[in-house]
């Protein structure tokens, strides 16, 4: 037997790491062996003792921006954000300008995203007042997405109806407007009962109508207790972030408050440990980062856009974690085979016949600086990290698309 490449190293397999000798057929894996039994390759690719090979990372929640904001970030920028983080597919929310909300916009949108972006993606369509005009063009989007003022709108139930119809997910970001506070302090202005009670009616939206309901960035206690509470009911699945995760509104009080500020907003040190700890037992259902760059002088302003880049950090905030035992290894699931299996991908595993998704990481000290990353949106709240990997090489269905600071073209497939 002789295949295109074989990656011989330590590889993790569903939840451990292995020796093993990873062959790659076109753009699918077409055998995991020991290295003695590996099929001789085109090209062999011998991992260093400090190196690991993970499969591709599949991102359900990003803001790549264009059409619309390619100030912010484009289809390119945000690609090769994602493929230096490690990540080989991306799922676009559809707050552009216009919202991705008709099948004519999708279908732009997907043209667009075909001809710069390096890495694999999906997308969701907007919420609108006649939501069954997107029936004719089902198969562009993966779910919908709702935001806060969708959900608490007349729109929010038939969007629910034709969800449950094409058996297609909602997607929401669930806050209460109504609970919004005046407060200088952003983790008062939008309390975690705004959380907790949008939750109460998005499930009751999905009971009422057979709908899959994802609840995505859940921040709060409350929150995540009533999700879990509701999973044995019907098809109810929610993720958390990195930055929900790892930090706390102390940052509102800091000089990074500015940077910080996102939506749903950081939270006290007993919503984060919560939010932590539903990743750790493996209760969440995938991590997403919520990619949502602005320009500098934007997040800098006296009213600065809530959101800031992850893409880029997302993996080795992850593999930090693991390293330094916070974290079981099987914590790199949440960002790889789990999302891949809700939206029902051959990805996020490294086993034969799922594509050819793999990255090499390196055990390697380095210190995070907003200004180098490769993302339009030159800022992280996570400023001066100490991480404990950086990404070598990434490979999109066997294509190599980043390798030491350099990127491949396009290629990408829908």
């Amino acid at each position: 037997m002789r295949v295109d490449a074989v990656f011989v190293g330590r590889a993790y397999l569903g939840g451990r790491f292995e020796e093993v000798a990873v062959a790659v057929e076109g753009d699918t894996i077409a055998a995991v062996t020991k290295p003695a039994l590996a099929p001789r390759g085109e090209e062999t690719v011998v991992l260093s003792p400090k190196q690991l090979l993970l499969p591709g990372m599949v991102d359900l929640h990003v803001h790549m921006r264009e059409p619309g904001l390619e100030h912010k970030e484009d289809w390119r920028s945000g690609s090769m954000s994602a493929a230096k983080g490690g990540v080989t597919c991306v799922f676009d929310m559809p707050n552009n300008v216009p919202p991705a909300n008709t099948c004519d916009r999708l279908r732009e949108k997907v043209a667009k995203a075909l001809s710069k972006s390096i890495v694999d993606f999906g997308l969701y369509a907007g919420c609108s007042d006649e939501p069954e005009t997107l029936k004719p063009c089902a198969d562009l989007f993966f779910g919908f997405k709702l935001y806060p003022e969708d959900l608490y709108s007349p729109r929010a139930q038939p969007t629910f109806k034709l969800a449950a119809e094409l058996g297609k997910p909602v997607f929401v970001h669930a806050e209460d407007p109504s609970l919004f506070r005046d407060s200088p302090l952003h983790s008062e202005a939008r309390p975690p009962e705004a959380e907790a009670s949008a939750v109460e009616l998005a499930l009751e939206l999905a009971r009422s109508t057979g709908a899959w309901l994802h609840l995505t960035h859940v921040s709060t206690k409350p929150a995540l207790e009533k999700i879990l509470a509701s999973k044995a009911l019907g098809k109810v699945t929610f993720d958390v972030t990195p930055h929900h995760m790892l930090l706390s509104d102390s940052l509102y009080r800091s000089p990074l408050a500015k940077i910080a500020k996102v939506n749903p907003p950081l939270r006290s040190e007993e919503h984060r440990a919560a939010v932590y700890a539903a990743a750790r037992s493996g209760a969440a259902d995938a991590l997403v980062t919520d990619h949502a760059p602005h320009a500098l002088a934007e997040k800098l302003s006296e009213n600065p856009p809530p959101g800031f880049p992850g893409l880029e950090l997302a993996l080795h905030l992850l593999l930090k974690e693991v390293l330094e035992g916070r974290l079981p290894p099987s914590a790199i699931d949440l960002y790889s085979s789990k999302p891949a299996r809700l939206a029902g991908l051959r990805k996020g595993v490294i086993a034969p016949g799922f594509d050819a998704d793999l990255v090499i990481v390196e055990l390697a000290e380095w210190s995070v600086k907003g200004s180098e990353l490769v993302s339009k949106a030159k800022y992280t709240p996570f400023e001066g990290w100490t991480m404990r990997t950086k990404t070598v090489a990434t490979y999109v269905r066997g294509r190599c698309v980043y390798r030491d600071g350099e990127f491949g073209e396009g290629g990408a497939r829908a």
